[in-house]
């Protein structure tokens, strides 16, 4: 995965170049795990918000399956890319906001989508995103986000010390082979979650972390699913013999308490 800083300027800088420096889950996601999860709380009557839209990739989808739909991002460059994207549909409302400020004021929803949004190395940060989409979310209403997985990562970082085995690497060139091509990525606050992406502290989530987060905010847990990914988008040519299990993002579905 790759991870971003909070900066509205460095959103807009990304923008015209989205597609090829951010990884799309929507392409890459396997099993379309998350549009079945979108197609099981789709209703005409409901309001959908999807929190960190980005260039829009998921606005189609929930433009078509929801009466309403609240799309909001910190970069006002992504949101023009998103209304050029979606320029036929009618029931989309944008909103430039960052979504971590105490100040910020969303609308109210029905139904709340976040992928891959809640990724930055401030813990407060975090914990701001979460509260504002809880706080946007009505009682009874469903939260479907998407995080990247440190289990996977590591997963991955075996894989990569397997092949570099079989390739016919002693035991210490094959760990130290991995250590080169991660760039060091496991150098950074791993008990945090916190992994290097190409130079960026990129938050990563175990399943139960999840679990005690979305708790602590009154949300009951309804499921939790890998959005799988092939073993490309982890390497460059990854060997045929590399297959099951496959590389993964945590989703979680939460319903948040009734009062």
């Amino acid at each position: 995965m790759i991870g971003q800083s909070m900066s509205r300027s460095h959103w807009d800088k990304i923008a015209p170049c989205y597609d090829s420096e951010i990884f799309d889950v929507l392409a890459n996601d396997s099993n379309d795990t998350v549009l079945s999860y979108i197609s099981r709380f789709a209703s005409k009557k409901s309001v959908a918000g999807d929190f960190g839209c980005g260039t829009g990739k998921f606005l189609p989808t929930l433009s078509k399956q929801f009466r309403l739909v609240h799309a909001t991002d910190i970069s006002g460059e992504c949101l023009k890319i998103a209304r050029q994207r979606c320029s036929k549909l009618q029931n989309i409302e944008y909103q430039r906001v960052n979504i971590a400020d105490d100040s910020a004021r969303l609308a109210k929803v029905d139904f709340a989508l976040s992928v891959n949004v809640a990724i930055m190395a401030c813990r407060r940060t975090l914990a701001g995103i979460l509260k504002k989409i809880s706080e946007s979310l009505r009682p009874g209403g469903y939260f479907v986000l998407v995080v990247p997985s440190l289990e996977s990562m590591l997963f991955a970082e075996f894989r990569l010390i397997q092949w570099n085995l079989k390739s016919g690497m002693t035991h210490d060139q094959a760990i130290s082979a991995s250590v080169e091509e991660a760039e060091g990525s496991l150098d950074l606050r791993l008990q945090e979650g916190l992994v290097d992406i190409d130079g960026v502290a990129t938050k990563h989530y175990l399943k139960e972390e999840l679990i005690v987060l979305l708790k602590e905010l009154q949300f009951d847990i309804d499921a939790i699913e890998k959005v799988k990914y092939d073993w490309s988008t982890e390497f460059a040519d990854p060997p045929g013999w590399m297959k099951e299990p496959y590389p993964w993002d945590w989703l979680i579905v939460s319903k948040k308490q009734k009062a």
